[in-house]
């Protein structure tokens, strides 16, 4: 049996919800009540015959099944969207919701100020960012734009706008080399209390080719803002992205060490899905981002 006109809405309903994470947010999106958009995602369940969501009073999550289902509806939406555009947004000013997912690092820095500008040119336009150091696949998770640290995969069905490159310093406190000497090769790391973004081994520069060394500490992260504050906080050495402790080391919060063997620069990328039209909204953010990236990374 063939999806009716009540199971596209019901649909587009689910899909809202599973992007807004809860059941207001979705019905503040699509202007609905929120026992009406409820209600819609139950009828869905029933007439699928499965539970798509898993609801307590503090979260929402996506069941297996609901996650197969977004995929196909996230398309679905997007080609929805795309046909609106094309047809009602020509020579208009851009608006609606851009989805962005970026790495920690760069929402950081300078993602924030970049939004700004951004807001202030386009102030139709809302981008919903994610923060996620996870590689993001914007086809199947109804994301517009995916900005990526190190050279993504050839992905046939992405676009890739190279923005610029960027360096990572190993750094300590002058606290921490007042207990400690500063390290002259890579190799003597091993005596250092390295703070970590769970990699246990770190890539330099010798003898003209790359090579990997081992190396250990009391702090394993998730957060590189924490790993921040605990290399300012003289607790050991941290490897982090130039951009983030520029001015840490230009003000001599942070010293940096071994420039000499520094490996090969992060590539930052921004990639996108192939589209036949795409949203005036989402070509205006592309352009704007590979625009000021490059100004800041000299890269492009």
């Amino acid at each position: 049996m063939g999806a009716s006109l009540d199971d596209l809405v019901a649909m587009t309903v689910f899909a809202r919800v599973v992007e807004a994470h809860s059941f207001s947010g979705a019905a503040a999106r699509l202007g609905l009540s929120k026992s009406a958009v409820s209600t819609r995602v139950a009828a869905l369940e029933r007439r699928l015959g499965v539970r798509l969501l898993h609801r307590t009073t503090r979260s929402l999550s996506v069941t297996p099944e609901g996650a197969q289902l977004y995929e196909r509806c996230a398309h679905l939406l997007s080609v929805a969207d795309e046909a609106s555009d094309l047809l009602g947004n020509v020579g208009t000013i851009p608006e609606g919701t851009v989805r962005v997912v970026a790495p920690v690092g760069l929402s950081l820095h300078p993602l924030p100020s970049l939004l700004e500008k951004f807001a202030g040119r386009y102030p139709r336009v809302q981008v919903e960012l994610s923060v996620s150091d996870r590689r993001v696949d914007p086809l199947t998770e109804g994301v517009d734009v995916a900005l990526r640290l190190f050279p993504p995969p050839q992905e046939r069905s992405l676009i890739e706008r190279r923005l610029g490159t960027e360096k990572r310093l190993v750094c300590g406190s002058p606290a921490y080399f007042a207990r400690r000497a500063p390290p002259d090769t890579p190799h003597e790391l091993a005596s250092h209390n390295c703070l970590r973004l769970k990699d246990s081994k770190w890539d330099f520069r010798l003898e003209g080719r790359t090579t990997v060394v081992p190396v250990s500490g009391t702090l394993v992260v998730d957060d590189i803002a924490v790993l921040r504050e605990a290399a300012l906080e003289g607790l050991g050495l941290a490897r982090l992205p130039r951009s983030l402790v520029d001015a840490d080391v230009r003000e001599g919060r942070l010293l940096s060490v071994l420039d000499a063997y520094a490996a090969e620069p992060l590539v930052i990328s921004l990639v996108y899905p192939q589209r036949k039209h795409m949203p005036q909204r989402v070509r205006v953010f592309i352009d704007f981002m590979t625009e000021h990236f490059r100004k800041v990374f000299r890269g492009g």
